[in-house]
């Protein structure tokens, strides 16, 4: 399989230190394309830089250079031998949220369901990203798991990031609902698979997703922890803080999640606790208190019934929607046709199921999985 030009150009602009995330969305939003990266070597580079970025022609032919000193082949070769892909900015499998950032990543690394190039691979509807403190105390590490496998159980993605403490916990609970989750690294897959729980690892992308913005052998440096925080706030339209000390790495998240319009949500804990100082100041600031899933599903206006406990002609509704051929929006006609049941009583479950916010209606009148 190789590189499109789209692909190349994003991921050389990833690779190239010089063009930033911020610098990336100043490029697309005054009309540049990622295909003209491609060719960095051709002096028209530097043109079309200088003029989309703004700077001074100097300045846009520095970066072309940068740019062209790239090897984004031998990137892509790399990522594919270790089983991993990569979502460029234009494909259909780049995510929306991170698309709609003020300053996205024009690449994500991603190890697990590699295949899968269409839809929503990160599932990103329907997430809930549950951070906090590493040092999570034995209370914080039974409400990480516990919520992550109640919230996986009903259908739910888990975010969260691969430090120890919440984070991993979080995986486990998912991992022990056999649901998915995404992990959010501040390194590159290469050089996470040197350090941290690489069985947990494993797991997690045998089911779902490890996830980074940074090249393979991206070490951890202090400003991709800022980074890492916004993906994992993008990726879900809600964010639980479990435990966190007052300053806490994750409240950098919980920042993150407030620019983005995210719901932010907070576990209460013992007072006397200083893991239970960053929740309790969330929550009196404004936080959605949790105290269970149903707590979680409320907040963000969501069905709280899993979908494999739905009635069963709701369920069989569902699945007719889910199985509509390729992107095609699934009609109440062609429901009533395939479950041979009358087309008004289709209408009436498609109601309710639209109630649940298992399914969305478009505007032509047919109805999509959310």
């Amino acid at each position: 399989m190789e590189l499109s030009p789209t692909c190349r150009g994003a991921l050389r602009a990833a690779l190239a230190p010089t063009l930033t995330p911020r610098l990336w969305r100043r490029f697309i939003d005054h009309g540049g394309r990622p295909e003209w990266l491609a060719r960095a070597p051709d002096p028209a580079v530097g043109t079309r830089l200088t003029r989309c970025l703004g700077v001074a022609q100097a300045e846009g032919a520095a970066i072309a250079r940068r740019l062209a000193a790239t090897d984004p082949d031998r990137e892509w070769h790399a990522t594919r031998e270790i089983g991993a892909t990569i979502d460029a900015w234009g494909g259909v499998s780049y995510p929306e949220a991170v698309r709609n950032l003020d300053d996205p990543p024009p690449v994500l690394w991603r190890l697990g369901m590699r295949e899968q190039t269409d839809g929503d691979v990160y599932d990103t509807g329907r997430a809930v990203a549950l951070v906090g403190s590493r040092a999570a105390t034995p209370y914080g590490l039974r409400i990480a798991r516990a919520l992550a496998e109640g919230l996986t159980r009903a259908g739910v993605t888990i975010v969260a990031t691969l430090d120890r403490g919440v984070g991993t916990a979080a995986h486990e609970g998912a991992l022990r609902a056999d649901g998915k989750s995404i992990a959010v690294l501040a390194c590159g897959l290469k050089q996470a698979q040197g350090a941290g729980p690489a069985e947990l690892q494993r797991d997690i992308a045998e089911a779902g997703l490890v996830v980074s913005e940074f090249p393979l052998r991206a070490g951890v440096e202090r400003d991709h922890f800022l980074r890492r925080n916004q993906l994992v706030a993008a990726l879900a339209p809600g964010v639980v803080v479990v435990e966190a000390h007052e300053r806490s790495g994750a409240l950098g998240t919980v920042r993150a999640a407030l620019d983005l319009g995210r719901t932010v949500m907070a576990v209460p804990g013992p007072i006397d606790e200083p893991s239970a100082r960053g929740p309790l100041r969330l929550l009196q600031e404004g936080a959605v208190p949790v105290g269970a899933v149903a707590d979680v599903f409320t907040a963000l206006g969501w069905c709280a019934i899993p979908k494999n406990r739905l009635p069963a002609l709701e369920q069989d509704v569902l699945d007719a929607v889910e199985r509509s051929p390729g992107a095609a929006a699934a009609t109440a006609a062609a429901i009533s046709d395939d479950l041979g049941l009358l087309e008004d009583q289709i209408a009436g479950v498609l109601f309710c199921l639209e109630a649940r916010r298992l399914v969305r209606r478009e505007s032509e009148g047919g109805f999509l999985m959310t």
